[in-house]
């Protein structure tokens, strides 16, 4: 039984002949489907070369075309199909000149029923045979020739003739690549591929489509093609792309044209390292061309290295304690230009910037007991940061939270001066390696005019304000633990205990070990 019918032409002058020949046979049982008749050789010439059934039963003796010559004209024009010959005569020479135009099935009249059924038992095991070995190469053509556009957009050095790329239908006077990824920031919305998008400018013959470093990737071929790819781009550049576009969950980039198919790995590696860029790309960026290769290769490439951004998360922190929302945003700023023209990959920044959120959570969290509704759970922020497709996305987020931070910094500050903001930074924030030139630009100033107004306004100059404070939470851990010392030194901001001990002695008259003491006596 196959899995599709094979198509049967009858052909005899006599009606009774051909309605006996459907009857006697279970055709349908034995998966063939009798979807042609012809009384005449002129007619059963004619349904060959229009339908081309796969087996035509046929007899010698026809009207108008005898029936070999309805087989010699057929195999003239290429008609691949079967016979099974139909003669009222006993000897074989017929048979023989019908070998030569390869027909093996030879019956005579009267057929009997179980000759035919055999016959067509053994023509349609051999058309299955047939059609899975022509199904295997098939399959070997297709893998052969994705490969050989593996290897022109891959390499520029090809074992392949001019003639062998125009039997594979690879052989134009233009090419250009394109690579794309579709993502989805709705995944209500239906997924949508750039082949079915450019379905409707470029036929489907004149690209090929795969996948290549896990991205899709596109061969224009020809200068028509190339000239639609065009026309496509310049349709979506005359409006606006709008939230519910298909182009909208759609990022491409394309490379040059180029003449020759060993030049075609010019334009993937063009186009592939546009693509890299992708993450880097502005809101509202879907596509980037060639052209921008050598905007980008002008641009002064910056080093980032572990220390830089944890400079920029603290200042970054700094500014949202110390109620700055300008400065905080500034920063932040900078900070995107400078990971923008770096070097790094778009895995290694969102781990960056996984760290710096949950840092500034962190510290935040610990200073302001009410920022609790601010942040989310860590595993939310990794999720979130590992699912943004582009860099904007996550200092968007960060700015959500500098806002909210500010916001709620302001609402305990009211009405306080500057100088008493910068005091209550100093409360929340006196473990750190704080310095004038540390706070200062926090606050909008420079070192030496911010010290002048902090002793003005608060009494005491800034070290001292600094001191004071340390030396006071460190009197609250020596009586109210057995922390070491030199541990206690370093929490509350001193990295040398021998200087903690003579702050400590100035400001108490007593060495941190006696107060201890004497804090225990009573």
């Amino acid at each position: 039984m196959q899995d599709s019918k094979i198509s049967v032409m009858i052909a005899d002058d006599e009606e009774n002949i051909r309605a006996g020949l459907k009857c006697i046979m279970d055709w349908d049982d034995l998966g063939f489907s009798v979807d042609y008749e012809a009384e005449n050789g002129e007619q059963a010439l004619d349904i060959i070369e229009k339908s081309s059934p796969e087996v035509v039963v046929m007899d010698l003796n026809m009207p108008r075309i005898q029936g070999i010559d309805v087989i010699k004209k057929a195999r003239e024009k290429g008609y691949p199909g079967r016979f099974i010959i139909l003669s009222g005569y006993s000897d074989f020479k017929y048979a023989q000149s019908a070998i030569k135009y390869g027909v093996t099935n030879y019956l005579t009249k009267p057929v009997d029923e179980d000759e035919l059924q055999k016959t067509l038992e053994d023509i349609g095991r051999d058309l299955s045979l047939e059609k899975e070995e022509e199904g295997k190469l098939q399959n070997i053509r297709k893998k052969a020739r994705d490969s050989v556009i593996q290897d022109l957009l891959r390499s520029n050095e090809l074992d392949l003739s001019i003639e062998e790329l125009g039997k594979m239908k690879l052989m134009y006077d233009k090419y250009q690549v394109v690579v794309y990824e579709t993502y989805h920031t709705n995944r209500q919305r239906p997924e949508y591929k750039l082949p079915e998008l450019l379905s409707a400018f470029i036929d489907t013959g004149e690209y090929e489509s795969c996948i290549m470093n896990e991205r899709a990737v596109i061969l224009l071929k020809g200068k028509a093609a190339i000239s639609r790819f065009r026309k496509f781009l310049d349709h979506y550049d005359k409006r606006p792309i709008q939230e519910d576009s298909p182009l909208d969950a759609i990022f491409l980039t394309y490379g040059r044209c180029v003449d020759k198919a060993c030049d075609i790995k010019i334009s993937c590696d063009e186009a592939m390292k546009l693509s890299d860029r992708r993450f880097f790309g502005d809101m509202g960026v879907h596509k980037m061309g060639y052209e921008e290769l050598a905007v980008l290769s002008s641009q002064n490439k910056s080093v980032i290295t572990k220390d830089i951004l944890r400079d920029y998360t603290q200042k970054i922190i700094g500014f949202m304690q110390a109620g700055s929302i300008d400065r905080a945003l500034e920063t932040l700023n900078e900070m995107k230009a400078c990971l923008c023209a770096s070097n790094e990959n778009s895995t290694a920044i969102r781990i960056y910037m996984t760290d710096m959120i949950l840092e500034i959570k962190n510290q935040i969290s610990r200073i302001y007991q009410e920022s609790g509704d601010i942040f989310a759970e860590n595993s939310e922020i990794i999720d979130f940061l590992e699912t943004r497709f582009y860099l904007y996305e996550i200092f968007e987020y960060i700015q959500d939270i500098a806002f909210k931070v500010v916001q709620m910094v302001r609402g305990r500050q009211g009405a306080r001066s500057t100088m008493e903001d910068a005091a209550a930074y100093v409360d929340h924030n006196y473990f750190k390696n704080l310095t004038l030139e540390v706070v200062a630009p926090l606050f909008g100033y420079n070192n030496v005019y911010f010290g002048k107004v902090f002793s003005k306004e608060i009494g005491v100059s800034f070290n001292t304000y600094l001191n004071k404070k340390r030396i006071e939470e460190a009197k609250k851990l020596l009586t109210s633990s057995d922390i070491k010392i030199y541990d206690i030194a370093e929490r509350v901001g001193y990295s040398d205990v021998d200087y903690f001990g003579r702050k400590f002695r100035s400001m108490e008259g007593i060495s941190p070990a006696d107060y201890r003491k004497k804090a225990k006596v009573k």
